[in-house]
Formats: structure tokens, C-alpha cells, sequence
């Protein structure tokens, strides 16, 4: 009785984790494409040098900047 409680924990762990993903992956994911983004439009030439700087600073640090 308790392997099969076992065992459909596991399914529901898998199949939760497989529907909402990891947290630390997605907060990568997250990172990388705002990174993405801010080197684009420093590309294009919608943000300077030291702008871009500053938001890549912040990136790296977590935080937001308004």
C-alpha cells in the first residue's frame, strides 16, 4: 500500500513539473531573452552605450530598472 502511494506521488511530481516547468529554468529563460532583447535594441540603435550598460548591469543583478 505505501509503494503504490509512492508511486503515484512520483506521477503527480512528474507530470506537475512537466506542466509548469522548473522555476530555476525559467527564470533563466527569462534573463537570457531580456538580455536578448536589450542587446537588439542597442543593435538598432534605439539605446546608447551607457544605457545598455545599465540594463545589462541590472539584469545581472536581478533587479529592475524604471
Amino acid at each position: 500500500m505505501c509503494g503504490f502511494l509512492i508511486i503515484l506521488l512520483c506521477i503527480g511530481a512528474y507530470f506537475h513539473f512537466k506542466q509548469n516547468g522548473c522555476h530555476l529554468h525559467r527564470s533563466l529563460s527569462s534573463y537570457q531573452d531580456a538580455l536578448d532583447i536589450v542587446r537588439a535594441r542597442y543593435a538598432r540603435g534605439e539605446i546608447s552605450s551607457e544605457e545598455f550598460n545599465e540594463r545589462k548591469k541590472a539584469l545581472e543583478l536581478g533587479g529592475s530598472k524604471k
